[in-house]
């Protein structure tokens, strides 16, 4: 089964797929946003550029109309010019025919040295010299045939701009009788200008196939006269144009610089191209609304996600926080339940520990008493009569015996007790540990020898400690009364002290006695406790000598260890830490240093 995942691991996973959902949401929306810019625009441009289409086409149309009227009034007047030859008196002609053609403002004979002959605007014209114009001079050479539209110059009779339309005309046998010129009002051209709206920027231009432009109508130029003459060359136009072809462009402005779109036609055949110009920020005003709309609604939808995602977050967290604190109540009510049931068993064991030790000590107690007051009571009666005093005095030394044996049971429970207490104080100096050694085993001597026990010391001489001597002699007296207790008759006892290599001090006592097993060694270490049964047991003993050694080595900083298996003896190792050591350098044991059997006095536990 897959472990439980921890709430923090959940929440950041959950919050890593909101972030992932909403950021997806967050890019396909503006992804969408663009997108539709983009469509929207080309929409936009597409309907623009139909407009300005569907005005150049009417634009064209209406140029065309006229440039067809002035061709046929051309046609009848050069026809009368071939009939009647010098002749032909125009003014008298144009005041019995009115000029069909619209915006036509003038009509005159130029004659082949370039003098004006006759007008339609007067009987007998001033004389001018029209030899220079490029309406005339195009005419001369005969190279040029039909209609030339000129660019836009200023009439040199009126003083207005005029847009020239000239033609040459010859007589039957080929003889040149002259130009015949017709001047055109730019701003008679069209109405169309007048009819729609092109607004602030839109403009209308009828320009040559030399890009020069002859007429441009705008708000600020409704005669059409602003920009006359500017090329409009170059750009994205194309440089030639066929009869009939038409397109459409975006650029500035030529005349005042206004980014722009355009559509051209070619007038027909005719040397002309009418161009339609939509000023581009007003066409694409309605789309930039739109899309300042669409941002404006995805800002709004971008903030309430985010706001959402940031709510969601909080709330995740806050949960999260929610679970780790019920967890946490939870760890903490196991953990109660824990200690709980732990404190039950500590007290259950204290409680056995306290039984334990009452049977112990009812025992222990009982007999040293049994025999105090027994032998007490003996004496007191002189129960073997007056004359038994050396019986009396052999029952006063075993008094005195069970005395002492009862003070020791009693101090050790004692030291016992203050150890848990906390309030143990060792009374620190200096201690030769031969000497040591040596009292410790003065007060085992008597024991030893009449339990028929071997005794062989190994003491490494000058080695001195700093440390408590009652307390390690009490220590030493513990352990080999445990030796000496649990080692059967033609056994051996051996004390061994010696100093390591890191300086610590090394304190053996083994035997050769009964052992125990690792499980009993732990039993042995608890206090008030014993390897067999403490109700029927095989040894004296309270069970605190090896825990109560055990506490008093630890108070010194040091560390007790026990080796041991049943039927192989046992060997307790005291370990003091080279803090505590106060001699010189260690050496190697000499002849100096004990190594005999020795028969010493009795245990104390």
């Amino acid at each position: 089964m897959l472990a439980e995942t921890s709430p923090h691991k959940a929440a950041r996973k959950t919050v890593r797929t909101l972030i992932v959902v909403i950021g997806g949401l967050l890019v396909a929306m503006w992804g969408a946003v663009g997108l539709d810019a983009v469509a929207s625009r080309r929409t936009a441009l597409a309907d623009a550029k139909s407009e300005a289409r569907n005005l150049m086409v009417a634009f064209r149309e209406e140029v065309r109309l006229t440039l067809l009227e002035v061709d046929r009034e051309m046609n009848l007047v050069a026809g009368k010019m071939q009939q009647e030859g010098r002749g032909f008196d125009l003014y008298a002609w144009g005041q019995e025919r009115v000029m069909v053609a619209p915006g036509m403002t003038e009509v005159g004979i130029i004659d082949p040295d370039g003098q004006l002959r006759s007008t339609t605007m007067e009987a007998h014209p001033h004389p001018a010299d029209l030899s220079d114009r490029n309406h005339f001079r195009v005419h001369l050479d005969g190279q040029f045939h039909g209609m030339y539209i000129g660019p836009t110059v200023i009439s040199r009779v009126s003083g207005l701009p005029i847009l020239p339309i000239s033609r040459r005309v010859d007589a039957a046998d080929g003889t040149f009788l002259g130009v015949l010129a017709v001047l055109v009002s730019p701003g008679s051209l069209t109405t169309l200008h007048k009819a729609i709206d092109l607004g602030p920027h839109g403009v209308m231009t009828l320009s040559g196939l030399d890009d020069l432009i002859r007429a441009r109508f705008s708000a600020d130029s409704p005669g059409g006269t602003k920009g006359v003459g500017t090329s409009v060359a170059g750009g994205t136009r194309a440089a030639a144009i066929e009869p009939g072809a038409e397109g459409s462009f975006i650029r500035p402005g030529r005349i005042d610089g206004i980014p722009r779109l355009f559509a051209f036609g070619r007038v027909g055949s005719y040397p002309l191209v009418v161009t339609v110009g939509l000023d581009l920020s007003e066409e694409l005003a309605n789309w930039r609304a739109h899309v300042a709309m669409t941002i404006a609604m995805a800002l709004g939808a971008t903030l309430l996600l985010t706001g959402l995602a940031a709510y969601l977050i909080r709330e995740i967290r806050i949960r999260v926080m929610h679970e780790v604190a019920v967890a946490e109540e939870r760890t903490i009510i196991l953990a109660t339940n824990v200690a709980l049931g732990e404190s039950k068993e500590r007290a259950e064991a204290a409680n056995r520990s306290k039984s334990l030790f009452l049977a112990n000590m009812s025992h222990e107690l009982r007999t040293p008493l049994n025999a105090i007051i027994g032998y007490s009571e003996i004496i007191k009666d002189q129960s073997f009569g007056p004359n038994a005093a050396a019986r009396y005095a052999e029952y006063a030394g075993d008094i005195h015996t069970s005395g002492h044996h009862l003070l020791r049971l009693i101090t050790d429970v004692l030291d016992t007790a203050k150890l848990d207490a906390g309030k143990f104080e060792l009374e620190e100096d200096v201690v030769d540990l031969r000497e040591l050694v040596d009292r410790s085993v003065a007060q085992v001597r008597l024991a030893i020898e009449n339990k028929e026990r071997g005794l062989e010391l190994a003491i490494q001489s000058g080695l001195q400690v700093r440390a408590d001597a009652n307390r390690l002699n009490q220590v030493l007296i513990n352990l080999l009364s445990n030796a000496l207790k649990f080692t059967p008759k033609g056994g051996r006892i051996r004390v061994g002290v010696a100093r390591n290599a890191a300086d610590e001090i090394i304190c053996e006592v083994s035997d050769t006695g009964i052992g125990m097993s690792s499980d009993d060694i732990a039993v042995a270490l608890e206090p008030f406790s014993q390897v067999d049964n403490a109700l029927a047991k095989t040894y004296d003993g309270t069970g605190l000598g090896l825990p109560l050694a055990l506490r008093l080595v630890e108070l010194h900083g040091g560390i007790m260890e026990i080796e041991s298996a049943r039927g192989s003896g046992t060997t307790v190792r005291v370990r003091l830490p080279a803090s505590r050591t106060v001699s010189a350098p260690p050496r190697k044991i000499g002849a100096d240093d004990r190594k005999r059997p020795l028969a010493v006095a009795q245990p104390t536990v």
